[in-house]
């Protein structure tokens, strides 16, 4: 008994110094049929940015890093083309266009029974030169953690796939943005 608590104890240690990844995303099947529903204009996905110091999350001493490139903006542009493809909306060289820029984002996993995350996101529609939508969309997300890393650490890392998944249901449900996609 004592060997398997020594044990435990140790890959929680181990668990807390390695970097991780998010996985890789998975999409929102009532993502994919709102935007089924609200337009069948085909739309291209431009660069999502991300400054530097926004792709450091850290999980209780754990960076977490994107599974897409080299940014969370890579991760986010790369949803956005999965669940447009699936609703047959995405095309490479479409005119109308959405890209972004991260503002803020964060996994806290400190709390002993909930942990939480978030993320602000500014998004653009353009055609050509014409800016069709301009505004800034949120997410927030909780889920369950420990007080013990071996737990809290994998759940927010999994927490990013349903906070970028909210993220998406947030900007489809904003009317000025289906509009602009039309």
């Amino acid at each position: 008994m004592k060997y398997k608590s020594s044990l435990g104890l140790i890959s929680a240690l181990f668990l807390s110094a390695c970097t991780i990844q998010v996985p890789p995303y998975s999409a929102d099947i009532s993502n994919v049929s709102k935007l089924k529903e609200e337009s069948n204009t085909p739309v291209s996905v431009g660069k999502i940015e991300s400054e530097k110091k926004l792709n450091k999350i850290s999980l209780r001493g754990s960076p977490l890093v994107s599974s897409v490139g080299n940014s969370y903006g890579e991760y986010i542009e790369s949803a956005l083309i999965q669940e447009l493809k699936l609703a047959k909306l995405w095309s490479g060289v479409a005119t109308k266009q959405v890209s972004g820029k991260v503002i803020e984002q964060d996994i806290d996993v400190t709390g002993f029974s909930e942990g939480s995350a978030f993320i602000k996101v500014k998004f653009t529609v353009s055609d050509g030169d014409i800016t069709l939508f301009d505004k800034v969309i949120s997410a927030e997300h909780t889920f369950d953690s420990s007080f013990l890393g071996a737990i809290a650490i994998p759940n927010g890392q999994r927490s990013y796939v349903e906070l970028v998944q909210k993220l998406l249901t947030n900007l489809y449900a904003d009317e000025e943005f289906i509009a602009s996609i039309k």
